[in-house]
């Protein structure tokens, strides 16, 4: 059986700002994409963030991912991100640009890939103020 931090180790990932670990994979020469490995362990979260690039999740491993959405910083809708399609758990989630989410394991662990595209940068991250949810005003 696979553990995170196994995983972590193997897949030489580090801390990520908004909770969790990554490891980028993969970034196009001309930049128009990039692609990360992002593990979260039952005692993480990935606090509410936002980018000005679409963004793709895909689920690679371990259990269902909940990702918390709110496309107006306003209301909140929760999507999951797994294995059962059939059981509306679609393998991907495309999240538009400007959409504040936040995800949390279901399980002990979830392993996903996050494709940006253009590529991701961290002058396009937004990191909403801790303790911040949507629907208290901006963050």
């Amino acid at each position: 059986m696979t553990d995170p931090a196994s995983l972590i180790e193997s897949l030489k990932m580090t801390p990520h700002p908004e909770g969790g670990h990554f490891a980028e994979t993969f970034r196009a020469d001309d930049g128009s994409a990039s692609l990360i490995f992002y593990l979260l362990k039952n005692d993480e979260r990935s606090h509410w963030h936002r980018l000005t690039k679409n963004e793709i999740l895909h689920f690679y491993d371990g259990d269902p991912m909940s990702v918390l959405l709110s496309p107006d910083g306003a209301s909140i809708q929760e999507k999951t991100l797994g294995r059962d399609a059939i059981d509306n758990e679609p393998y991907h989630l495309i999240l538009p640009k400007g959409t504040w989410f936040s995800m949390q394991s279901t399980g002990d662990w979830s392993l996903i890939g996050c494709t940006v595209s253009p590529a991701f940068s961290f002058d396009d991250f937004e990191l909403a103020p801790k303790g911040w949810i949507p629907g208290q005003g901006h963050p």
